[in-house]
């Protein structure tokens, strides 16, 4: 049963993460000459996998298992988005509708990733067709914006989560505001005028903290005007923070569900976004909306890679209840029509 007229908008990058793996040191096979600011590095892999990736790209892949909602997800992308199968990959989903801009002279946004032996990390991302988000304007793309009840605008360029945010409000559909990794290229300035506008925000706690530096604002003065900041922190779960009718705040920590086999957690906050947005859908609670969003995260990170495992609403009913003692009404009745 999919839920009418509470579509999604996921707005964010769609890409594709090249994984390598180095048997040896980085720190030895690096060579760094300070005062001269030279660097040398030769880097031999021995293993190279590719994966379907991007926040947006991710968030749509969970909400499409769920096929609870239906969601549009808009973006720019290389040819490379057909020729190498991710758009057959999220078309598989009936709930969930891709509307992308192609730029046959550019490539998908891609992330290379190399992996030492300590598990130390290099990471090159290159935008490519992704910078071109910038250009899109949502008010000519988005058809019967009275069916659209929420909105994620989530890491891209800077000023095409500045442009977005204000078509989304000129639409009036309420979003999320998710800065992800590209939190440290907003001003004071540009994240004022995103917060202003957005509705819940969510990050991580660096993310978090970043955001109330560089405004200079309290949390409380955050939750002046959205309802509600929601950070995960991983393997401890996520904290949702609210604001009462007696303008006292209040903070819930929800504990991420217990895993036995952890083998990969990339992907793992896009997945509780997956989880998140289906709650709201639902008309579930913001508590309940992140348990379902930490129960989707522990799918994820059950496999290898962020778009690879799969679920079904038995399996999601049977965590929910394992980790956090009864299921919401709004979820149960999806479950029960299901069967």
């Amino acid at each position: 049963m999919i839920t009418q007229n509470r579509k999604i908008i996921i707005l964010g990058s769609i890409a594709y993460d090249y994984l390598f793996s180095f048997p040896e040191k980085f720190i030895n096979a690096v060579s760094i000459n300070f005062e001269k600011e030279e660097y040398q590095s030769t880097i031999t892999t021995n293993k190279k996998i590719v994966r379907f990736g991007g926040i947006a790209g991710n968030i749509a892949y969970n909400i499409g298992l769920l096929n609870i909602t239906q969601a549009l997800i808009i973006g720019a992308v290389g040819k490379d988005f057909k020729d190498l199968g991710y758009q057959e990959h999220l078309s598989k989903f009936n709930n969930i509708k891709i509307d992308v801009d192609m730029h046959i002279d550019e490539s998908t946004a891609t992330c290379y990733i190399v992996n030492d032996i300590n598990t130390n990390q290099m990471i090159i991302f290159h935008g490519g067709a992704l910078n071109k988000s910038i250009d899109i304007d949502l008010t000519k793309r988005v058809k019967n914006p009275k069916n659209y009840f929420y909105a994620i605008n989530s890491a891209q360029s800077v000023n095409a989560m500045k442009n977005h945010a204000k078509q989304l409000n000129d639409m009036n559909i309420p979003f999320i505001f998710d800065p992800g990794q590209v939190t440290p290229l907003f001003t004071k300035e540009s994240l004022d005028y995103i917060i202003k506008k957005s509705e819940i925000i969510i990050g991580n706690k660096f993310e978090i903290e970043q955001i109330l530096k560089k405004t200079e604002m309290t949390t409380e003065e955050l939750l002046e005007t959205n309802s509600a900041i929601i950070t995960t922190l991983g393997k401890d779960g996520c904290t949702l923070l609210l604001k009462k009718d007696n303008n006292k705040t209040l903070e819930e920590l929800i504990s991420a569900c217990k895993i036995e086999n952890i083998k990969d957690t990339t992907g793992a906050g896009d997945a509780f976004r997956g989880g998140f947005l289906t709650g709201l859908s639902l008309n579930m609670s913001l508590n309940d909306s992140c348990r379902l969003g930490s129960v989707i995260a522990s799918f994820t990170i059950e496999t290898d890679g962020a778009q690879t495992h799969s679920l079904d609403l038995l399996k999601v009913e049977k965590r929910y209840l394992d980790n956090y003692g009864n299921i919401p009404l709004e979820l149960k009745k999806i479950i029960k029509s299901s069967d």
